[in-house]
């Protein structure tokens, strides 16, 4: 693995883009303060319909800046987690943003003390406004006194901090040995890992790699657990000081979504995709003629002998080809991405795992991925630049304020990409056996992944905050009975579970977001549905699409996925998606023993 100062600039995003320098990152973070104090001299008292209006448009353009500098601080760290000026630079905006958010914090309160008739003459006035006044007005029973919001918002560094703890942890701290295997030294890391070792056909191999990934998490399960429990107490006592039911309505209510949709996508996952699930870890176990089928094998690929390798120019004719239904000025926004260096392909010491998009306000999109040359790896671009171009198509037609789409919606045009590229290769498969590849990447990357890693992450964190519902403390034999529990009841007994997987809770960040987990399957349930419409439905489905990704998060997400043709309020586009899940493992069993492909 090259340093971060070794690798081609080329493979690397041109995050100069947003700041040149560090002069003039800390040169915006100055004016900022100057226009937040300003800020709060002038709309202290805010009263009139005038008042108000301006003050939105000038509030908006704050937190334009806000998230533009917080995105600079937070994705340059991401790439690099050994250099410690990031660091320090990230954790001195943190500092600065404390005082900030100070000075702005009476500014919603007002807002919602205002009489429901100026609320109404402003929204009114100013309709690009009217969901932001809306959201308003649903928190005004959790809105305290400007003192505790002021001293709430100075210590909003204080509850971020489990995060930056868990990431110091996970990719500062923990150190692997490489290890030999056959006379071949093999690279123990998290990006080697869950790039490589975990889907490594050599049985072995990946099991020995499994318990020595998972010996060195073990270590650190303690101070892990300790980091993991101050983050769900800090959100259960901000439930409770702000006064929600509990913190599952707390943590909602910044999704815009019922309790009652969380509680039953949940219910109905575990239910009705568990059965198909098990039966895809049957087939690999017959296909690979495993002695047992356990926990460190669920990732292998289905006939991985066939991946084709794919360098980044030929990756961007397929997304380019692929996504082409879209549209010219979608298909535009695409190439620029790659051209223009929005993309960090490096391989380096110090970078994170996995992939992201961030959309700042002020800038184009960046997206974060390791590349490795795989098809694979081509479906996590197409994810990644569905988020870019939904942050692009919202940031041009939306304030600040209303460009960022709630959680619980914005994983849909990520896996509408995804799945419309798949589909792009299942159109062009020339032969059974390509096909085959096509289906088992759907099912091993996009709804594995998606669906049934991440669903089992919800499944473990809403039992976590039962547990914190109830007053419970939890350390890490909690943490890990309880992750074990949940996949004891997903996979049955279709799945071993090796030593180790009980801690699959330390690997990932999603629970220092939220109520994040859960998201994904609601996002791609839509994007299931959304991809059809974009390979097999009308112009007009097309034009539908993008006209809800411009509307950013200017309704609820339950809205714009009625905008865009499906109803999440009940659980059949859920149960469709599960359906198409079963049907394409069904035919990758059919297509294994026309092929005789099984041992």
């Amino acid at each position: 693995m090259k340093k971060r100062s070794e690798v081609d600039v080329k493979e690397t995003w041109k995050i100069e883009d947003m700041y040149a320098d560090d002069d003039a990152f800390y040169e915006e973070i100055g004016e900022l303060k100057a226009k937040a104090s300003e800020f709060s001299k002038e709309f202290k008292d805010i009263e009139t319909v005038e008042e108000v209006s301006k003050s939105l448009r000038e509030y908006s353009e704050i937190i334009a800046i806000v998230d533009k500098l917080g995105t600079f601080a937070g994705i340059s760290m991401e790439v690099d987690t050994t250099d410690d000026h990031m660091a320090k630079r990230y954790a001195r905006l943190g500092n600065e943003l404390s005082k900030v958010f100070s000075d702005l914090s009476f500014y919603e309160p007002a807002l919602s003390r205002l009489d429901k008739n100026i609320l109404s003459q402003v929204v009114e006035k100013n309709k690009d406004f009217a969901y932001f006044i809306e959201r308003i007005e649903d928190k005004q029973a959790h809105m305290l006194s400007d003192e505790t919001e002021a001293v709430l918002a100075s210590l909003e560094p204080t509850f971020d901090a489990p995060y930056t703890n868990y990431n110091d942890m996970r990719y500062g701290d923990m150190d692997f040995e490489n290890f030999e295997y056959e006379g071949e030294e093999i690279v123990l890391n998290h990006n080697t890992f869950e790039e490589f070792l975990e889907t490594d056909p050599r049985t072995d191999l990946r099991r020995e790699s499994f318990k020595r990934y998972h010996d060195v998490l073990r270590k650190y399960q303690n101070a892990d657990a300790s980091v993991y429990n101050t983050q769900v107490t800090n959100e259960k006592r901000l439930s409770d000081i702000r006064g929600y039911e509990s913190v599952f309505h707390y943590l909602l209510a910044r999704q815009d979504v019922d309790f009652d949709i969380y509680e039953n996508q949940l219910d109905t996952i575990m239910e009705k995709l568990a059965p198909h699930m098990r039966k895809y870890a049957e087939i690999i176990k017959k296909h690979y003629g495993l002695d047992e089928m356990t926990y460190a094998d669920l990732k292998l690929a289905i006939d991985p002998d066939y991946e084709l390798e794919v360098d980044i120019d030929k990756a961007r004719e397929y997304i380019l080809d692929g996504l082409s239904p879209l549209g010219e000025e979608y298909v535009s926004y695409l190439d620029k991405a790659f051209s223009d260096r929005w993309i960090d392909y490096a391989q380096n010491t110090g970078k994170r795992t996995g992939a992201f998009c961030a959309s700042p306000y002020k800038s184009h999109p960046f997206i974060m991925t390791t590349y490795n040359n795989s098809m694979s790896q081509v479906m996590t671009l197409a994810h990644e630049l569905g988020h870019a171009c939904q942050g692009i198509y919202s940031n041009d037609n939306q304030e600040a304020l209303l460009s960022g789409m709630s959680m619980y919606f914005v994983e849909s045009p990520s896996t509408a990409n995804e799945i419309t590229m798949e589909r792009y290769l299942l159109n062009k498969a020339e032969d059974d056996r390509e096909k085959l590849w096509v289906l088992s990447t759907m099912i091993g990357k996009t709804y594995y992944h998606n669906f049934v890693t991440h669903f089992l992450e919800a499944s473990f964190q809403r039992d976590v905050y039962r547990a914190v519902e109830k007053g419970e403390s939890l350390s890490s034999s909690d943490f890990n009975r309880i992750f074990k529990e949940n996949l004891e009841k997903f996979w049955g007994d279709s799945v071993k579970l090796d030593e180790g997987s009980e801690l699959t809770w330390m690997r990932q960040p999603h629970y220092y977001m939220g109520l994040y987990p859960y998201t994904y399957s609601a996002g791609l349930t839509i994007g299931t549905i959304i991809s059809d419409k974009i390979v097999n439905g009308t112009d007009e489905d097309r034009k539908r699409w993008i006209d809800v990704l411009k509307m950013g998060g200017s309704k609820g997400p339950i809205d714009l996925a009625k905008e865009a043709g499906v109803d999440m309020t009940t659980t059949r586009p859920l149960e469709e998606a599960i359906e198409f899940i079963g049907s394409i493992i069904d035919q990758i069993d059919e297509l294994l023993a026309k092929l005789d492909m099984y041992k």
